[in-house]
C-alpha cells in the first residue's frame, strides 16, 4: 500500500475529470449538512458561507451533499434540483465556489426506502424496511420508475445550467439505485429484478438519461459502494461488473469509490467510520477499481483524515484524488494550514446531528454552520484585558489560547501538574481524543499563555493575580456519595479508576450504565478485549441511546464479538457475595447474575463551580465566564465551543452576540 509520506507533492498537480479541470488532488467529499431551507429545501446562506470557507481553504473540488431528484427523497433540511425554484441558490453556490478557483460538482440521488416523509411514505425497490421498526416503503411501479429516471435527467440539466462543473450519479450507500442493484433489497419479478441485467436496468437507464441531459457540458461520474459488507450483498467483484455494464451504456468520467449500505446493521457504521476503525481502513477498495479501470480517474474517501495519508495513496497508484469530508468539517483550510485542527472521528457534531435532522456542527470546530458569525467575532478588535482561566481541560485550553490570540494577557491555572483535564483519561478508552489533546497543546505552546499548574486556585489566588476576567473551566466530577451501594456484594469501582487501571476490574465485571453514551460502552469494549467477561446493565430502554446510530451499529457488532452481555431496562437491586440480582424497571421481574467480581458504576457527574460562589463571598469584582462542564456536565463538544466563545467575547464590544453563549456573571461590590 505504500508508507506514509510527508511529501505532499502528489496532491498539488492538476487533473481533468472529463471537461472539468481540478487544480489539485484534494476534494471536499459530499456530506449532508442539514443547512437547507426548511419546507422549501433550497440552498441557504449557511451553505454559501460554509462552502466558501472550504474553497478558500485550498480544496481543488467540492462535491455537494446529495441533491434530491424527487420530493419522495427529501428530508426536512435537505436540498433539491427537481424544479426551477432551486436554480437561484444552486447558481449562487457555484459562483461562491468558483470565485476561489475551486471546481464544484453535484451529487444527485434518490435515497429510496430510508428517506422521505413518514407521513407521505418513501419509495423502494421492494417492501422491506431499511431497519427493524422502520416504515415499509412503497414498492415502485412502472409510473414511479419513469418519474425517477426523468427526475435524474432534469436534476442533472439543472445543476449544469446553474454553472456546476460536473456531477456524480449516486448508485451506492444503499440508496435507491443500489437498492435495485443489490440482491439483498431487490426481490422484484418484473423487468427491474431477478437477473443481473434487470437489477442493473434502473441505474443504466438513469445514467443514460443523465449523460444525454448533460450533453458533454460537464463531467459525469458514479458514486458507488464497492462493498456492502453484508452476507449475500454486493462485493467488489459484483460492483466491478456493474461498472463495466454501465460503461458499455454511456461514458463515465470518474469513479468515486465508497462502500457500505444504509441498512440497520454494522455495514452502516463503515460508511462514516469512527475512531474505532483506524485511519484509511478501506483504501484497498479504490485501489481495486484503479487497477480494474486504469483509464478512469478514481476518487477515494473515508477516514483518510490527513494530507500525508492521501498523498501516499496517490503515490501508490491507489487513487487519483482523495476526499476529506469530516476532515474538512474540522478544518476548512485543510489544504493550506500548517497547523490544522484534526478530525477525531468522534461522529458527534456531524453524524449525531444528521440522525437528529439538525444542522451539523463539529466537536473540534465550533464555527461549522455559523462561519459568518464566528468570522465576524474573530475580526473584532477587543479591548485588552487580564484574564485568568481556571482549569486546563478542553474548555480552559480553548478559552486561554483564543483569548491570548486576541491580545489579552492570559494566565492558565490548574491544580493538576499537567494540562488536559479529563482528556488524558478519555484517550485511554477512545484513542481519537488524543488528536484533540495534541492539537490543543500545540496551540497552547504556540501562544503567549502563562501557565500556573500544580496549585489549587482559590479566591485568595484570584485576589493575588487580580485579573479583569475569570474563566471557570473547572470541569465536573462524580460524587462518591452518589455511587451504588450493594451491601454484601462485589466492590463498586469508579469509572476513572478502572480506565486508568483496567487490571483492577475482576474476571467478571458488571458495568452499570446510567448515561447511555460512550463512557460505559468504550470501557466495556476495552475490558472485553482484555478477556474480561462483561455484563452491561442499564435502566435505559435501549443500548447506548446517546451514541449515534452510525457508530452504535458497529459498536454492537464488536460488543457481540467480545462476548459482552447487555441488559436494558434493568437495575442492580441487591447482592449476595458474587451474585447480583437485577430488577426489571417496568414489570419488576428479577434475574440473577452469578460470579460477578466487580461493579463499575457509570453515572452523572456534578459541575465543579464552587469558586464562583467563593469569589462572590470574598467580594471580588469582575466578570466570570462559566464554561464547559463547570456550567453543566456535557461532552467535549460543548466544552470546546464554550471555551472558544468565551475567549472571543472577552473585551469585545459585541460580547457574546450571535455566538449562542451565555453572558458572563458580573460580580460587583455589594
Amino acid at each position: 500500500m505504500g508508507g506514509l509520506s510527508t511529501d505532499l507533492t502528489a496532491l498539488r498537480s492538476s487533473i481533468s475529470l472529463g471537461p472539468a479541470r481540478i487544480k489539485n488532488r484534494v476534494f471536499v467529499a459530499p456530506h449532508t449538512t442539514n443547512f437547507g431551507d426548511a419546507g422549501r429545501n433550497l440552498v441557504t446562506r449557511r451553505h454559501l458561507d460554509y462552502h466558501r470557507e472550504r474553497a478558500r481553504g485550498g480544496a481543488g473540488l467540492i462535491i455537494t451533499e446529495g441533491i434530491r431528484v424527487h420530493p419522495t427523497s427529501l428530508r426536512r433540511l435537505g436540498i433539491h434540483a427537481y424544479d426551477d425554484e432551486a436554480l437561484a441558490g444552486l447558481s449562487a453556490l457555484a459562483d461562491v465556489v468558483h470565485a476561489e478557483d475551486t471546481a464544484l460538482f453535484a451529487q444527485i440521488l434518490h435515497t429510496g426506502r430510508h428517506s422521505g416523509d413518514d407521513h407521505a411514505g418513501s419509495w423502494g425497490a421492494g417492501p422491506a424496511p431499511w431497519s427493524t421498526g422502520a416504515h415499509s416503503p412503497h414498492v415502485m411501479n412502472a409510473f414511479d420508475l419513469d418519474t425517477v429516471i426523468a427526475g435524474f435527467a432534469a436534476a442533472a440539466a439543472r445543476v449544469v445550467e446553474a454553472g456546476f462543473d460536473g456531477l456524480e450519479l449516486h448508485i451506492g450507500h444503499g440508496h435507491l439505485l443500489q437498492q435495485f442493484l443489490s440482491p439483498l433489497t431487490n426481490d422484484r419479478s418484473d423487468g427491474y429484478g431477478g437477473s443481473f441485467e434487470r437489477r442493473a436496468r434502473l441505474a443504466r437507464e438513469a445514467l443514460i438519461a443523465v449523460v444525454d441531459a448533460v450533453a458533454g457540458r460537464a463531467a459525469v461520474g458514479l458514486r458507488l459502494s464497492a462493498d456492502e459488507f453484508q452476507p449475500g450483498g454486493l462485493g467488489p467483484d459484483d460492483v466491478v461488473r456493474i461498472v463495466e455494464h454501465l460503461r458499455d451504456a454511456a461514458p463515465i468520467n470518474f469513479l468515486h469509490v465508497s462502500h457500505s449500505a444504509y441498512i440497520g446493521a454494522a455495514s452502516l457504521s463503515t460508511q462514516m467510520a469512527d475512531m474505532s476503525y483506524g485511519r484509511a481502513p478501506f483504501r484497498h477498495l479504490p485501489a481495486r477499481f484503479k487497477r480494474e479501470f486504469p483509464d478512469v480517474p478514481v476518487l477515494a474517501i473515508c477516514r483518510i483524515d490527513n494530507l500525508e495519508t492521501g498523498a501516499s495513496m496517490i503515490e501508490a497508484g491507489e487513487a487519483d484524488l482523495v476526499g476529506y469530508a469530516r476532515a474538512h468539517i474540522a478544518e476548512p483550510a485543510l489544504t493550506l494550514s500548517t497547523s490544522p485542527r484534526h478530525c477525531i472521528a468522534c461522529n458527534q457534531g456531524c453524524n449525531a446531528n444528521l440522525e437528529a435532522i439538525t444542522p451539523i456542527t463539529c466537536t473540534v470546530n465550533p464555527a461549522v454552520g455559523q462561519e459568518r458569525t464566528w468570522l465576524a467575532a474573530e475580526a473584532e478588535r477587543p479591548e485588552p484585558r487580564s484574564v485568568l482561566v481556571v482549569g486546563a481541560g478542553p474548555a480552559g485550553l480553548e478559552a486561554a489560547t483564543t483569548a491570548a490570540r486576541r491580545g489579552h494577557r492570559v494566565v492558565l491555572a490548574d491544580s493538576r501538574a499537567e494540562p488536559g483535564g479529563a482528556l488524558p483519561d478519555v484517550t485511554l478508552i477512545r484513542s481519537g481524543f488524543g488528536l484533540l489533546l495534541s492539537d490543543l497543546l500545540t496551540e497552547l505552546d504556540a501562544g503567549t499563555v502563562v501557565r500556573r499548574f500544580g496549585t489549587e486556585v482559590t479566591a485568595a489566588t484570584v485576589a493575588e493575580l487580580a485579573p479583569d476576567v475569570v474563566v471557570l473551566a473547572t470541569g465536573s466530577a462524580t460524587r462518591p456519595g452518589d455511587a451504588l451501594t450493594l451491601p454484601g456484594g462485589p466492590p463498586v469501582l469508579e469509572l476513572t479508576d478502572v480506565v486508568r487501571r483496567p487490571e483492577s476490574a475482576g474476571a467478571t465485571t458488571l458495568v452499570l450504565d446510567e448515561l447511555g453514551s460512550w463512557e460505559a460502552f468504550a470501557l466495556a469494549e476495552q475490558l472485553a478485549a482484555r478477556g474480561t467477561a462483561v455484563r452491561l446493565v442499564t435502566p435505559l430502554g435501549s443500548m447506548a441511546p446517546r451514541i449515534t446510530v452510525y457508530s452504535r451499529l458497529g459498536l454492537a457488532e464488536r460488543l457481540r464479538a467480545g462476548g459482552v452481555r447487555i441488559f436494558t431496562m434493568h437495575r442492580a437491586a441487591h447482592a449476595d457475595g458474587t451474585t447480583v440480582t437485577l430488577t426489571h424497571t417496568v414489570d419488576g421481574s428479577e434475574q440473577t447474575l452469578t460470579g460477578v467480581d466487580t461493579i463499575v458504576h457509570v453515572r452523572p457527574a456534578r459541575a465543579r463551580a464552587a469558586l464562583l460562589d467563593d469569589l462572590a463571598a470574598a467580594g471580588w469584582t469582575g466578570q466570570v465566564h462559566l464554561v464547559g462542564d463547570a456550567f453543566a456536565p456535557r461532552t467535549v463538544q460543548e466544552a470546546v465551543y464554550e471555551g472558544r466563545a468565551a475567549g472571543l467575547a472577552i473585551g469585545s464590544p459585541a460580547s457574546t452576540e450571535g455566538l449562542s453563549m451565555r453572558p458572563p456573571y458580573d460580580l460587583v461590590t455589594a
